[in-house]
C-alpha cells in the first residue's frame, strides 16, 4: 500500500502575522467571502474587512448563525474556532476555492486540515474529506495571547492524542485519514508533537494567563496547530477519536466540554484500553494541573453500563479509527475499559 502525506500549502504563525501578511491574502483575488461568528466579527472580523478593503479587497461576510449570502468569491477566509474553521474550509473546497485559515484559538488541529467534521443538532454525524489542504494558514500569537485558557488547555489534549493514536495505527498497520499508510515524516511530526507539549504546555498556560507571548506558548500553539494537525492527519486516528465520535453520536450536547477536553478523557481511555499504565499515570496527572476532565462526570454525563455499551458499539463503526487503524482490542475490552472512568462505579 502507498504512503500519503499532506499539509497546508503556507503555514505563518507569530504577532501580528494576520496585519503583517494581508497582502498574501489578497493575492488570491480580489473577491473574498469572510467565514465567521457574530463575536468574533466584531473582534477582528470587521477590522480585517476594512484593512483588505483599503488594500483594494472586496470581501462580503457569512455570518454562520445566518443564511449565507449569495455573493461571488474567489477565496474564503476562515476566520474563528473550530465551527468557523470546518463550515470555511467546507464551502471552500466544495466551490473549489481557494481556503485561507485564521484561527483565534489555539483550541484544535482543524486550520491545517483537508477535514471537516459534521454535526447535526449537535450530534457527531460524519467526517467530511476533501482533495486539498488549506492554501495559507496564519497564527497570530497576539491575538490567541487573549484567547481564555481553556481553549488552550483542550487543544494541548488534543495534540497529546496525536502521537498516541499514531503509534496504534504504525503499530497495527492500520490507515491514516487519507486511506493509506502513515510515512515517516507524520511519525516523526507526531512524536515531535508530544515532546512539546509534555515540556512546554504547562509554561505556556502560565504565559496566557499574563497575556505574555513567550517562547512556551509559541511552541504550545506551533504543536497544538501545526504539528498535531498534521501529525493526526498523516499519521491517522485511532481509539481516542473513536471514543469521542461515539459519545457525541450518543448524547451530543448533553457533553458539557469542547472537542479537546473530551478527548482528554478518551485519551486517558485510549492509554486504559492499550495497557500503558506509566503513560496513563503521567497524563492523568498533567490533565488534572490543566484543569481538564478525567472522568464522564468532569463533562456532565452520569453514563449507566447500559449507555456505555452503546458508546463502545458506536465506537466500532466502520468509518472510525478503531477499524481503521486496525487496533486488535475487543469491545469487551473497550466496554470494561469506559465503566472505569466513572466515579460511580455501580452498574
Amino acid at each position: 500500500m502507498e504512503k500519503v502525506f499532506v499539509s497546508p500549502m503556507t503555514y505563518r504563525q507569530g504577532k501580528n502575522v494576520l496585519w503583517n501578511h494581508l497582502e498574501d491574502i489578497l493575492a488570491f483575488g480580489a473577491k473574498g467571502l469572510l467565514v465567521t461568528d457574530s463575536f468574533v466579527y466584531e473582534m477582528v472580523g470587521k477590522q480585517l474587512i476594512e484593512e483588505l478593503t483599503i488594500r483594494g479587497g472586496q470581501i462580503s461576510t457569512w455570518l454562520v448563525e445566518n443564511e449565507r449570502g449569495t455573493n461571488s468569491f474567489n477565496y474564503v477566509i476562515a476566520l474563528g474556532g473550530g465551527r468557523a474553521i470546518d463550515l470555511g474550509k467546507a464551502l471552500a473546497f466544495e466551490s473549489n476555492s481557494s481556503c485561507i485559515v485564521v484561527p483565534t484559538s489555539a483550541s484544535t488541529d482543524a486550520p491545517t486540515s483537508r477535514i471537516s467534521v459534521k454535526y447535526q443538532d449537535g450530534y457527531f454525524e460524519k467526517y467530511d474529506y476533501y482533495a486539498q489542504s488549506p492554501d495559507l494558514v496564519l497564527v497570530d500569537t497576539a491575538i490567541l495571547i487573549n484567547s481564555p485558557v481553556h481553549f488552550l488547555t483542550a487543544g494541548i489534549a488534543d495534540g497529546l492524542s496525536t502521537s498516541i493514536e499514531a503509534r496504534t495505527v504504525r503499530e497495527n498497520s492500520g490507515v491514516n485519514t487519507l486511506g493509506t499508510l502513515p510515512t515517516l515524516a507524520a511519525e516523526a511530526i507526531a512524536e515531535k508533537c508530544r515532546e512539546v507539549l509534555l515540556e512546554y504546555a504547562e509554561a505556556a498556560v502560565e504565559a496566557n494567563k499574563k497575556h505574555e507571548i513567550t517562547p512556551a506558548f509559541e511552541a504550545v500553539v506551533e504543536a497544538n496547530t501545526l504539528l498535531s494537525g498534521i501529525g493526526f492527519e498523516s499519521g491517522g486516528l485511532s481509539i481516542a477519536h473513536a471514543l469521542h465520535n461515539a459519545m457525541i453520536s450518543l448524547w451530543g450536547r448533553e457533553v458539557k466540554g469542547s472537542h479537546g477536553q473530551i478527548i482528554a478523557l478518551t485519551t486517558l481511555q485510549h492509554l486504559h484500553i492499550e495497557g500503558r499504565e506509566e503513560e496513563l499515570t503521567q497524563y492523568r496527572r498533567l490533565f488534572e494541573n490543566l484543569d481538564l476532565p478525567t472522568t464522564y462526570e468532569d463533562l456532565s454525563i452520569f453514563p449507566s453500563a447500559e449507555e456505555l455499551k452503546k458508546v463502545t458499539d458506536l465506537a466500532f463503526s466502520p468509518e472510525d479509527g478503531i477499524i481503521r487503524s486496525q487496533s486488535p482490542v475487543t469491545k469487551e475490552e473497550v466496554y470494561q475499559a469506559l465503566l472505569v472512568f466513572r466515579k460511580n462505579r455501580e452498574i
